[in-house]
């Protein structure tokens, strides 16, 4: 075998296509292109996703549709057969499954469900536990401890209800001072203060009084020179 004998697999390569050579070139006389039209110039740059002018299929696909929730609560989910690893009677922590690797990050918290068997006994802190997740460390003479976690004080909003109202500053009542020196028995005040009903009787003498000027000056007196209105003359 020599440099000069060395040829590609047959079928690897192919002869490039040369346009415009007529009927006998074996591409027919338009050279695969059709008779006019948009693919059948030279300066066609058409994109792979192009279809003819329709709406192309990446700009049919929905993007960024529906509803996304921003308060979803994302757990590390654990199942039972990765805690085989710790020794009988050990004390789970989330500290201590963040160490082994078995959760990268705790999120909302940490869910431990029922998948597998667990072989230990084991006491297992976590925020969530799946019904068969409890059975099952229950039945290998576990214990299962829920972490409470408070739930978070948001500021209060239009849409943010059940939220806890803010406890209101306890006020202290300061002590009444004794009581105030007792007017003297001749002074206004103190006749005020003895006879209440002493003010109605000042207003009903002053409408009283008011009541007969008005009436004087409607009617007309005897010096004047214009009589009343519907009264007979004498």
């Amino acid at each position: 075998m020599k440099l000069h004998e060395l040829k590609p697999s047959p079928g690897s390569h192919h002869k490039a296509k040369r346009v415009g050579r007529g009927p006998g070139s074996g591409h027919g006389k338009t050279a695969t292109r059709g008779q006019k039209g948009q693919r059948a110039r030279t300066s066609v740059n058409l994109p792979k996703t192009f279809e003819g002018g329709q709406t192309r299929l990446t700009m049919r696909t929905p993007k960024l549709r529906g509803f996304h929730n921003r308060w979803t609560k994302r757990f590390a989910v654990l199942n039972l057969t990765r805690l085989n690893r710790f020794e009988d009677g050990a004390e789970i922590q989330p500290e201590s499954l963040l160490e082994a690797g078995l959760v990268k990050d705790v999120g909302a918290g940490i869910k431990v469900l029922g998948t597998g068997d667990l072989k230990r006994k084991l006491v297992i802190h976590a925020h969530q536990f799946s019904a068969e997740a409890r059975r099952k460390i229950e039945a290998a003479g576990g214990t299962a401890a829920v972490i409470e976690v408070p739930a978070p004080i948001r500021p209060k909003t239009k849409r943010a209800k059940n939220q806890p109202k803010p406890v209101p500053p306890v006020t202290v009542e300061k002590e009444a001072p004794e009581a105030e020196a007792a007017p003297a028995t001749g002074s206004k005040k103190a006749k005020a203060e003895q006879s209440p009903k002493g003010e109605k009787g000042d207003r009903r003498e002053k409408g009283e009084k008011s009541g007969k000027g008005q009436a004087e000056s409607a009617s007309g007196t005897e010096d004047s020179g214009k009589p009343d209105k519907g009264k007979k003359k004498s």
